[in-house]
């Protein structure tokens, strides 16, 4: 009987170590329409990339309008300070000619 059982487990091993190896290989297998966690993570994580991306380039868009805004204020304010300087420059020269003459006058009595 000892060789029999023998015998029996040299058979039953080989049909014991397959069928744990098909069974482990099955349960790692996809099932369809289900996710795995690292797949649900991945998909969350796309989306985020989407929504920073998204978010990146409307802040770009807002920066560039911000800058047309500065860079057209900065010309107007340019062009007001020329002209206020150029009117002080004529204030300037009346004033010095309007002196010079002033000096003549004197100069002459």
């Amino acid at each position: 009987m000892k060789r029999s059982i023998a015998a029996f487990l040299k058979g039953i091993i080989p049909v014991i170590v397959a069928l744990v190896f098909v069974i482990a290989v099955s349960g790692c297998q996809k099932q369809e329409g289900t996710e795995g966690t690292m797949e649900k993570a991945g998909k969350k994580v796309d989306e985020g990339i989407e929504a920073t991306k998204d978010a990146m380039e409307k802040a770009g868009e807002k920066v560039s309008e911000g800058a047309v805004k500065t860079k057209e204020a900065v010309q107007s304010a340019a062009e007001k300070t020329g002209d206020k300087i150029g009117e002080g420059v004529e204030a300037t020269k009346e004033a010095l000619g309007s002196g010079a003459e002033k000096v003549d006058e004197k100069a002459k009595e």
